[in-house]
């Protein structure tokens, strides 16, 4: 039997892991915070587009948003057991931005590379003048 991925629980723990508010992540995504909120509880679920976006910005690959962590005792290369939801370290590095720089880091991971090259070239410019 596949067990269900909660999406929902999932959104929360990888949110509250970076360090975001739901403002944030809204913001990040241009939706209202209820919108979010909705996701979170489980009363709606959003699509694949917002669910790679915010995999961008958790900075996570879209397999692991997805990752089933219905069984979270793994056992490591070394042969002991760990917890995977808790060992799993933040990669995001948040918490010691602001809550401007947190937006900006959000909204600059959820871009393309090639918008991310075009907003580095204008902050370039935009510092030197």
């Amino acid at each position: 039997m596949i067990e269900k991925i909660h999406i929902n629980e999932r959104l929360r723990e990888l949110r509250i892991k970076s360090g975001y508010t739901q403002v944030q992540i809204a913001k990040i995504l241009n939706i209202d915070r209820s919108t979010y909120s909705y996701y979170e509880i489980g009363k709606t679920t959003p699509d694949i587009t917002v669910l790679m976006t915010l995999a961008k910005v958790f900075n996570i690959a879209i397999n692991d948003l997805l990752a089933d962590e219905g069984t979270p005792e793994t056992v490591a290369d070394s042969g002991t057991k760990s917890n995977f939801i808790y060992s799993k370290k933040n990669t995001s590095h948040i918490y010691e931005l602001s809550s401007n720089e947190k937006i900006l880091v959000g909204v600059f991971r959820s871009c393309t590379p090639e918008q991310q090259q075009e907003i580095l070239s204008y902050l370039k410019g935009t510092v030197k003048n």
